[in-house]
């Protein structure tokens, strides 16, 4: 008996692994037909398919955070109506926390409470659990598209906005590094579009949009969607630095676009040239 159970949990693990591979494999194809940073369904689609598959097999952190990304990734790039983002977000916030109940379980073990803990307790336990910082990240990032879909002020008093800024706040002290500097992207993002409502987001600040960003930059100078972020918040914070800001601009647009990034890359451009539209320049 034991024996079997041994190879039937062995199954398990490489047929995962297998669905695991295989939605790796559909997502590095998600660029393959795409125009000017919308991109096609069917890749993205099959790589979520391969994660969720592989989720019934397994709860591995890594097809959890890869499916996350994912879901993420099909709402920006690939949905074309407000409806449309808000059932991919709805999603995407569901199987954030159904992957955050993993990773309590895991914080928990380790005799720290995930949720009353203070961030760098937390950040200090999950950056010895492989994914789990890239859990905590890709949540925060779907709260934040769920949030701009439903509404600014909507997101802001269903506490959405504390919520992206505690967990990206435990991914960039578990690693600033992560995704090429993404944690402090969402941070310096969040505090510059988060309202400013007494008693709720009181501590949104222009000038913390500012240093969070370039951290992020710093870390990737050549990720386009930090170069339309900061251009945006420092403008936002200090009219007088418009010409770095529209210099900013205008290096994402000019910059050939990185294979790996194509689409991101593209649909930074285009919001490059539109906000250039914008300001009249």
């Amino acid at each position: 008996m034991r024996r079997l159970v041994t190879t039937t949990l062995l199954l398990f693990a490489f047929s995962a692994q297998a669905q695991l591979t295989e939605g790796d494999r559909q997502w590095a194809r998600r660029a393959e037909g795409s125009q000017a940073g919308r991109a096609k369904a069917e890749p993205v689609d099959a790589a979520i398919a391969g994660y969720r598959k592989a989720l019934t097999q397994s709860a591995d952190l890594e097809a959890h955070w890869k499916l996350l990304r994912a879901l993420r990734f099909k709402g920006a790039y690939v949905a074309s109506s407000p409806n449309e983002k808000k059932l991919i977000y709805t999603q995407a916030k569901d199987a954030g926390d159904r992957a955050l109940a993993v990773v309590r379980k895991l914080v928990a073990a380790r005799k720290i409470d995930p949720d009353k803990a203070k961030e760098k307790q937390v950040a200090d336990v999950i950056r010895t659990i492989p994914g789990a910082a890239e859990i905590y990240l890709w949540d925060a990032v779907n709260w934040g598209e769920w949030a701009l879909a439903y509404g600014k002020m909507a997101a802001a008093r269903q506490g959405a906005a504390d919520r992206i800024r505690r967990e990206a706040t435990i991914a960039r002290l578990a690693d600033p590094k992560l995704e090429g500097g993404t944690p402090a992207r969402v941070l310096g993002r969040l505090h510059d579009q988060t309202p400013r409502v007494p008693f709720i987001t009181g501590w949104a600040s222009g000038r913390e949009a500012v240093q969070f960003l370039k951290e992020s930059q710093k870390i990737d100078p050549a990720n386009k969607i930090t170069m339309v972020f900061l251009a945006e918040a420092m403008v936002s914070y200090d009219s007088k630095s418009s010409a770095q800001a529209i210099q900013l601009l205008r290096t994402a647009i000019s910059v050939p676009n990185e294979p790996e990034f194509f689409v991101e890359q593209s649909a930074a451009q285009a919001e490059a040239r539109e906000v250039l539209k914008k300001w009249g320049v």
